[in-house]
């Protein structure tokens, strides 16, 4: 997670060495500038739809297209990607002459088989009643092409699964399906350095200036804020706001802060039902049940069953205390799951394999529609190149050793040099500082955060809008991550309101009678 600058390293280096020979050869009185890449034209084409309608959209409401642009901006040749479009219609006669893009989270999450199918009639109506509602499959993502999925891992995955490997072990197996996904890959001629935040910016400039809308409005979510975000840096000629759903800011170190991040939403969880009499009744030694469960799990593994929607079968998923933890990572993100989660923690420790196998289910297979590939470049070239063994270990410092092991972002030195190996495979050495710097912008901006959030906390989401001017901030309590989703109807009521008037705070009355989390108790 996180961003670089659309011009690559290599190709930065080779433009200066140009200009300090042209200095040399003319006495230093003129230098020359770089040459003008010769790109392919951006061009949009209307296509039929080959993705289901949402629920209650009318079929005729909803246009598709395809947006081809230059793989890498920096560099000349034929080189294309294709970006897959879909528009819902305004519901409205006379709808705002200004969209709403929506963008996807990940990296690497498809958005026209996804997110964008929960845009239903009903869903969607708040801000569809006004405005068109844009989405796209980001480049390397969903539909579009070329796709840098890898059925490597998926399959790689789910053998893992199937076995009690954890820790060091875990760690290799994932890195060596992705180098064999890059190998494929590369042999197609994908340039992974092309895969940024910042050439997805210009990607989404060149779609909205096609589409002929002249100003638009930004829902990013989750990675998609850190996207939306990077729009706001080099591209913010059209913006009119922005809304930032959990929140991934462009200098929070994601990938060493995750344990830490993750430490805290268990210890907001804790905090909860020690706040709520009956959950505090029923589970008075939370915490230390739940890390003693993760000791029996890695001392005596369950083994579960749960449903594959992959394969439409079952799978083999061994449950030591390592996946508990990661399980549990899941689980803190889905705002519906977090009642649930003290009373699992004891049925399970108890013996429960029903409710375990459930649970499995729920969060085992969630990424296996994800571009792992894509995932891996965007992170290769927005933040893992940029970190050090020093940011790890200050992040990482005074977390359990029990989440620690589990490998939870990057949290040993080994960690990070296995990842930046893996970011030299794919051809990317260096990430530019000044992605990983404070977006300042005075665009009216929404920044809505879940109180469990556990991958992007609302410290995050201050700390973006520290430096966006005339941005307004809500946090959700007794909620995970997305809070479009886990919250519905506050957020997109919340978000409407402010797509009204951007000059002005929203209504966040409804923010005020959210309720903690009502913990099931035995």
């Amino acid at each position: 997670m996180g961003g670089q600058a659309s011009r690559s390293w290599a190709a930065t280096a080779i433009a200066a060495v140009a200009v300090l020979a042209a200095a040399a050869c003319s006495g230093g009185s003129k230098k020359a500038a770089p040459p003008t890449p010769r790109l392919p034209a951006v061009t949009y084409t209307r296509t039929a739809c080959a993705i289901p309608t949402p629920s209650g959209q009318p079929v005729d409401g909803m246009q598709c297209g395809t947006l081809t642009v230059p793989e890498d901006r920096t560099k000349s040749g034929p080189r294309t990607v294709q970006l897959a479009v879909a528009v819902l219609k305004s519901t409205s006669a006379s709808p705002a002459p200004d969209p709403m893009l929506y963008l996807s989270g990940g990296p690497g999450q498809p958005n026209l088989s996804n997110n964008m199918q929960a845009f239903s009639r009903a869903f969607a109506a708040p801000v569809q009643s006004k405005r068109d509602l844009v989405f796209f499959d980001q480049r390397g993502t969903g539909a579009s092409r070329p796709s840098l999925a890898c059925p490597e891992v998926n399959t790689a995955f789910r053998a893992a699964l199937a076995a009690d490997i954890r820790g060091e072990a875990q760690s290799t197996g994932a890195a060596a399906a992705l180098r064999a996904c890059r190998d494929r890959l590369a042999r197609d001629g994908v340039d992974f350095a092309a895969y940024s935040s910042a050439e997805s910016a210009a990607d989404i400039a060149d779609l909205m200036q096609a589409l002929g809308y002249r100003q638009y409005n930004i829902y990013g979510l989750s990675y998609g804020t850190r996207l939306a975000l990077e729009t706001m840096r080099n591209r913010p000629q059209r913006i009119r706001s922005v809304i930032l759903d959990s929140t991934l800011p462009p200098q929070a170190p994601a990938e060493a802060a995750a344990a830490a991040n993750f430490e805290r939403a268990l210890k907001t969880l804790v905090a909860g039902c020690r706040a709520e009499p009956a959950c505090a009744a029923a589970y008075p030694t939370l915490e230390t049940m739940y890390y003693d469960l993760v000791a029996q799990a890695n001392a005596s593994p369950f083994t579960v069953e749960p449903a594959d929607p992959a394969t439409g079968g079952t799978s083999k998923v061994v449950v030591n205390g390592d996946r508990i933890l990661a399980g549990t990572w899941q689980a803190l993100y889905d705002t519906r799951l977090l009642p649930l989660l003290p009373f699992a923690a004891k049925s399970i420790a108890g013996g429960n394999t029903a409710l375990l196998t459930s649970l499995a289910a729920q969060v085992a297979f969630t990424n296996s529609d994800l571009a792992q590939a894509m995932t891996t470049a965007v992170n290769c070239n927005d933040s893992t190149m940029s970190l050090t063994p020093g940011v790890v270990a200050s992040a990482t410092n005074g977390v359990r050793q029990e989440i620690l092991d589990a490998r939870i972002g990057f949290t040993t030195s080994d960690d990070l040099k296995r990842a930046q190996d893996l970011c030299r495979a794919y051809g990317i050495t260096k990430a530019d500082p000044a992605e990983t710097q404070p977006v300042t912008s005075s665009i009216p901006t929404l920044v809505l955060a879940g109180e469990y959030d556990p991958i992007t906390p609302p410290s995050w989401g201050r700390l973006a809008a520290k430096t966006l001017s005339r941005s307004y901030f809500f946090e959700f309590p007794g909620s995970g991550h997305a809070e479009l989703f886990g919250r519905h109807d506050c957020a997109i009521a919340l978000a409407a309101s402010f797509l009204d008037d951007p000059s002005q705070a929203p209504d966040a009355s409804c923010v005020k009678a959210l309720a903690e989390p009502a913990f099931l108790a035995p």
